[in-house]
């Protein structure tokens, strides 16, 4: 929904079906200002290893990047996570659907695609 947010980052999110889950864990991980800095800078791309087994590629991380970069581009008041939610999904099979989930399963997901993507060992 394009117009300009209420304050810089604070934007709301679409509901996917059911995706308060996904909602209430980027809604707290965008407001940590380390992390979120890491990805609007760039800096994760640094980072990145495609050539970890156990990550996506660098497909999650720039997924979750592109995803802040819509939250905090002031141009929208609520933005919809959708490649965000399939990303995951790709990687994390039981979040490919319509229903509920547990907001801790999905970050420990996200978190760890995350990781696994910007992990240089």
């Amino acid at each position: 929904l394009r117009g300009r947010p209420p304050a810089p980052g604070a934007v709301g999110l679409h509901n996917l079906g059911n995706s308060c889950f996904l909602n209430s864990v980027v809604q707290c991980l965008n407001h940590m200002e380390a992390l979120t800095q890491y990805f609007l800078d760039g800096a994760f791309q640094d980072d990145l290893n495609a050539d970890n087994p156990l990550g996506s590629g660098g497909v999650v991380a720039n997924a979750y990047a592109s995803f802040l970069k819509q939250v905090w581009s002031g141009e929208f008041s609520a933005v919809a996570p959708r490649l965000l939610k399939q990303t995951v999904a790709t990687f994390a099979p039981q979040f490919n659907n319509l229903y509920q989930h547990d907001s801790h399963e999905f970050c420990s997901f996200l978190m760890d695609g995350i990781h696994e993507d910007c992990n240089r060992v």
